[in-house]
């Protein structure tokens, strides 16, 4: 089996991938087949931003039965190293993250540069042919409207090259969208969700959401669905008001401003589903497209996109909208 996940920042993405890998591994023991459960990471530790987001990942896997295999560069040279090549089964693997295997590939000096899609392609193919079941997690960097510059350009190409021919050689394309997984290609897994710990801990689903692109007619679609409402806009309104109107658009400039202030996002999600039972919250995705330069934007995007999964998993029903047509994620009537 060979699954691509994708999804933008902060997504719930990672969370995702490990579950359906550890799945897979379950699955395989049950089998009598399970060789290694493998995490390949990609992402090279410098700086402090870099080295908190690898501590958070390795948080997240603790005590799942992972074996870690730092890989830079050189993915086609991976499946002939000697850890793999003592294990008489077949590994179940997880590799995170494609886009910065592929940055690494370009940009390092031990990379491969302009031959970076091929060398990563012949690995992935490797990895495939000699794995139980892959699991790659990658994101989506073409979905903004900077200029950019040569070497951004190529960055993409390249990319989305590889993410192209992953999800025709894989048997299963999923896009996480604020912890909801959404078929693009094979079976469908939503309902992996149900039973998660958060529910297990005894959380409520009590909100709405609709999310979507900037200009979608998600407010149309809102009013449409829930009728007339006293609305507060995000960007403006006081922010003990999210505790009080009945709909909130432009969350995510909410979420900016909380952050420029200072403002504690712990138990904000479900201060808002307690406080607020039935809220109508509207939110742009912004988790899309490539990294923000600016420290303060990187920052944001991560935080608006786990504020947003974790009210994702607080809502009774959560519709994305394109062109002002409504597509169902999570719906109260019947659980996706």
């Amino acid at each position: 089996m060979f699954h691509v996940v994708t999804g933008g920042s902060g997504s719930g993405k990672s969370a995702f991938a490990e579950e359906i890998i550890c799945k897979y591994h379950r699955e395989s023991i049950a089998d009598g087949s399970a060789g290694n459960l493998i995490y390949v990471a990609t992402m090279i530790p410098y700086g402090e931003e870099t080295m908190q987001k690898i501590h958070r990942h390795q948080m997240m896997r603790e005590k799942k039965g992972f074996f870690t295999m730092e890989c830079y560069t050189g993915l086609e040279r991976l499946s002939k190293s000697v850890f793999f090549q003592k294990d008489p089964e077949k590994p179940c693997i997880l590799l995170e993250c494609m886009s910065n295997l592929t940055a690494n590939e370009i940009y390092e000096p031990d990379g491969a540069g302009i031959h970076a899609a091929e060398k990563i392609l012949q690995g992935i193919k490797d990895l495939k042919q000699m794995s139980c079941h892959l699991v790659i997690v990658t994101n989506e960097v073409c979905s903004d409207s900077a200029e950019d510059s040569k070497e951004m350009k190529f960055y993409k190409q390249v990319l989305s090259k590889v993410n192209r021919d992953m999800a025709e050689m894989a048997d299963r394309v999923t896009e996480v969208v604020y912890g909801i997984p959404v078929t693009v290609k094979g079976k469908s897994f939503r309902n992996m969700k149900e039973g998660a710990a958060g529910k297990e801990m005894g959380q409520k689903e009590t909100l709405r959401m609709v999310v979507g692109g900037a200009y979608q007619g998600k407010r149309k679609f809102a009013e449409k669905l829930y009728g007339n409402l006293h609305w507060v806009n995000g960007e403006s309104c006081p922010l003990e008001e999210v505790y009080t109107c009945e709909g909130i658009y432009h969350f995510e400039k909410y979420i900016r401003r909380m952050l420029k202030e200072g403002r504690e996002f712990k138990g904000l999600a479900d201060s808002i589903a307690r406080n607020n039972p039935g809220l109508v919250i509207l939110v742009d995705e912004i988790g899309c497209g490539l990294v923000p330069a600016d420290a303060f934007e990187r920052k944001f995007r991560e935080q608006a996109g786990r504020i947003c999964t974790e009210l994702a998993e607080r809502s009774l029903r959560v519709d994305r909208v394109v062109c002002g047509v409504g597509i169902p994620l999570k719906n109260e009537e019947k659980r996706i």
